[in-house]
């Protein structure tokens, strides 16, 4: 997961840049030197760009997939179902002045087409389109990473008409403990509000197959 300046201020800061000598120091800021940083970048997400801030390196970076047609079997459908997705992601790494990973933010918008034929005539779809963090309990360690994600978590759409499954709020996955929810879900028009339950209480494959069979089909799922 700023601030403006006005009238006299920003005037001060202007004549204050332009009287002040500038050091050689400050002409040439330091690079990063990212053979250091813990964990290493992910490299799906270069080129990386890293600029070294007074609290230790920032690295920004994105990612982009595209998949193509193939068969799936996962949600145990009456019907076969063929699959491709879309995912634009973008990342920001914060580190430590000892080079050390303590938070990352994420916006992510994701989306699988569902269709029942090879084509992808008629797709249905499942939609992610969230902000989360990751700050670390334990700097550099990303096993300790504890996961915050805010938006829409889960849409499953057919072609025409509502959604049949939609979760939207906040989805904490802490590295420790189980993941809990707050937020509104929708099933078939229905929504409940939820605050700070066990997100597999309210949230079960069960659930989401069945929404995704009747999106791609019109027919639940056969489990």
């Amino acid at each position: 997961m700023s601030r403006t300046r006005t009238g006299a201020l920003a005037l001060a800061g202007t004549l204050l840049a332009v009287l002040t000598p500038v050091s050689s120091a400050q002409a040439t800021p330091s690079t990063v030197d990212e053979s250091r940083l813990q964990p290493a970048l992910s490299p799906a997400f270069a080129p990386w760009d890293c600029k070294l801030k007074t609290t230790g390196p920032v690295c920004t970076g994105e990612r982009h997939l595209e998949g193509n047609f193939g068969i799936i079997e996962d949600f145990g459908c009456s019907v076969p179902l063929w699959n491709t997705f879309t995912s634009d992601r973008y990342q920001t790494r914060y580190y430590d002045q000892d080079y050390r990973n303590v938070d990352r933010s994420f916006r992510t918008k994701d989306t699988d087409f569902l269709s029942t034929s090879p084509t992808g005539q008629g797709a249905a779809t499942i939609d992610t389109h969230v902000r989360f963090t990751e700050p670390f309990a334990a700097p550099g360690d990303d096993t300790t990473r504890t996961i915050i994600s805010s938006g829409t978590i889960l849409e499953v759409r057919p072609v025409t008409g509502p959604a049949l499954l939609r979760i939207v709020g906040t989805l904490v996955e802490p590295w420790n403990a189980s993941a809990t929810f707050s937020g509104n879900i929708t099933v078939d028009g229905v929504t409940t509000r939820y605050a700070d339950v066990p997100y597999d209480s309210v949230f079960t494959f069960e659930l989401f197959a069945d929404a995704v069979c009747r999106a791609a089909t019109g027919l639940g799922a056969a489990l």
